[in-house]
C-alpha cells in the first residue's frame, strides 16, 4: 500500500453602485453552486460504484485570492480548515527550502553531494560510511530534486534478498521491519540514507533516467540541515510556514507524534469490505518527503503564493528553476521539475498519498487558478488498481472539471 504519490471573477460593470453590488454577490454564488453540483455529481457516481466507501471528497479553489470550498459525502460537517496528511506534497515545501538556500547563496543546486558548502569547509554530506550511497560523487543536488539521481527508495521498495550486505531486513520494507519491533521508533534522514549506503542499492547512474525517490528527499533534508544549521522542521517552519501565513500547517518529525490536530479528516482504508481507521500514523520515516499536515485552504494558499512569486522565492527562482520541468519519459506529457510536476491542462503542483489520505494540488499561473482536492480514504477494493483509479480518475477528473468551471466563470 505505497504510492507517493488549479476563478478569475469577472464582475459586470453597471451604471449604478447598487447594481454593481448585486453583481459582486451573484457571480461568486453562481460559481460556488456550480462547483458544489459538480463535486456532488462526481462523488455520487463514485459511491454508486463503491457503496462501501466510507469517506468524502473536499475541493478548495482559489482565484486571485478568492477562495471557494466544497465538500461532499462526509458523514459530518467539514470546512476548509480541517487537517489532513499532505504526504508527498511535502516535497514542494522541501524543494522550495533548497531553492531558498540557493537564492541566498548558501548552496548551489548544481553542486555535487561531495562538494563543499559555500563559505565553509563542510561537505554537503559527511564523508562517512552512513552516507556512502552509490555514485555519491556524481550526483548533483538538482538531480535529487528532479528524481534523476537514481537513489534507491527505502520507503517504497522492499530490500531485495539479493543484496550482498548482511542486513537483517532483507526481503522486507525497511520501515515496516523496524516498526514491527517498535511502532513509535523515530526514523531519521541519516538512518534511511544509511540503508542505501549499507545495501549499495540504486536504480541507475545519475542523470540517466527518472525514478521517484522518497529517500532522495531524505538526502535533501540533511543538506538543508547542514547548510542552514537548523533542523529540517525548524527551517521549514521559520522560512516557509510562518512567513506564508500557514498557521494551521505542522511538520511532525517524532515517531511518537502520531495524532492529527483538531479538527481533522479521519483517514480510512477500505479493503476486503472492511474499513480501517488509519488516522494515527508514525510519520517520522517520511520527513521532508511526506510528513507535513495542513488544510485544504492552506495548501491552496501555499501553492498559489509560492508559484506566483509572492512567497519566499523570487519569480526568477520559481520560473527558471522550480518550474523548469523535464518529461519523465518519452511516452507522456507529464513532467517533473524541482519538487514540482506539470500536468497538461491542469498546471504545476504535486500529489500525495499517505495511508488513508489522497490529495493533489495544482496552480495555473496564466489564469491564477489554484486547486486542491482531498479524500480521506484509500480504496483498495480491487487492490492497487482501485487506488490508482481513485487518484488518477476521480480526483484528477474533479480537478479538471473545477478548472473548467473556473475558466468559464471568468
Amino acid at each position: 500500500m505505497r504510492i507517493s504519490y488549479l476563478i478569475v471573477l469577472m464582475l459586470m460593470i453597471s451604471i449604478t453602485s447598487c447594481n454593481k453590488k448585486d453583481d459582486q454577490s451573484l457571480i461568486p454564488a453562481e460559481l460556488q453552486s456550480q462547483f458544489e453540483v459538480m463535486l456532488d455529481n462526481e462523488m455520487t457516481k463514485y459511491v454508486q460504484k463503491y457503496p462501501s466507501y466510507p469517506g468524502g471528497i473536499a475541493l478548495q479553489v482559489f482565484v486571485k485570492g478568492e477562495p471557494y470550498f466544497m465538500a461532499s459525502h462526509f458523514d459530518e460537517a467539514v470546512n476548509s480548515g480541517f487537517h489532513f496528511r499532505a504526504a508527498s506534497n511535502t516535497k514542494t515545501f522541501t524543494a522550495a527550502a533548497v531553492l531558498l538556500l540557493h537564492q541566498q547563496g548558501k548552496l548551489n543546486i548544481d553542486h555535487l553531494l561531495t562538494d563543499t558548502i559555500p563559505g565553509t569547509d563542510q561537505l554537503y554530506l559527511p564523508n562517512t560510511a552512513a552516507y556512502a550511497i552509490p555514485f555519491k560523487d556524481e550526483i548533483s543536488i538538482v538531480d535529487v530534486l528532479r528524481h534523476r539521481a537514481g537513489i534507491f527508495d527505502v520507503t517504497n521498495d522492499s530490500i531485495p534478498h539479493s543484496v550482498v550486505a548482511d542486513v537483517p531486513y532483507k526481503g522486507h520494507f525497511y520501515l515496516e521491519y523496524v516498526m514491527d519491533q517498535d511502532e513509535d521508533h523515530t526514523f531519521t534522514p541519516e538512518e534511511l540514507i544509511s540503508v542505501v549506503a549499507q545495501t549499495e542499492l540504486y536504480y541507475f547512474e545519475p542523470g540517466a533516467d527518472y525514478h521517484y525517490s522518497n529517500t532522495g528527499y531524505s538526502v535533501l533534508a540533511r543538506i538543508i540541515e547542514r547548510v542552514s544549521g537548523q533542523s529540517y522542521q525548524d527551517f521549514i517552519i521559520q522560512n516557509l510556514v510562518t512567513p506564508m501565513g500557514l498557521i494551521n500547517t505542522t511538520v511532525p518529525v517524532l515517531g511518537s507524534d502520531q495524532q492529527m490536530p483538531e479538527p481533522f479528516f479521519s483517514g480510512y482504508v477500505l479493503q476486503n469490505q472492511q474499513v480501517y481507521d488509519v488516522t494515527a500514523s508514525n510519520i517520522s520515516g517520511n520527513v521532508a518527503e511526506g510528513n507535513i499536515i495542513t488544510t485544504p485552504y492552506e495548501l491552496a494558499l501555499f501553492i498559489r503564493k509560492l508559484l506566483s512569486g509572492n512567497g519566499p522565492l523570487t519569480s526568477y527562482t520559481v520560473n527558471s528553476m522550480m518550474m523548469n520541468v523535464l518529461p519523465v519519459n518519452t511516452t507522456t506529457t507529464y513532467a517533473y521539475g524541482c519538487g514540482l510536476s506539470l500536468t497538461n491542462g491542469l498546471g504545476y503542483g504535486h500529489n500525495g498519498a499517505h495511508e488513508g489520505y489522497l490529495s493533489l494540488m495544482a496552480y495555473d499561473p496564466e489564469n491564477d487558478i489554484s486547486i486542491v482536492v482531498v479524500t480521506n480514504t484509500w480504496n483498495l477494493t480491487n487492490g492497487m488498481g482501485s487506488l490508482y483509479e481513485q487518484l488518477g480518475g476521480l480526483m484528477v477528473d474533479v480537478a479538471y472539471k473545477a478548472k473548467n468551471i473556473a475558466k468559464e466563470g471568468s
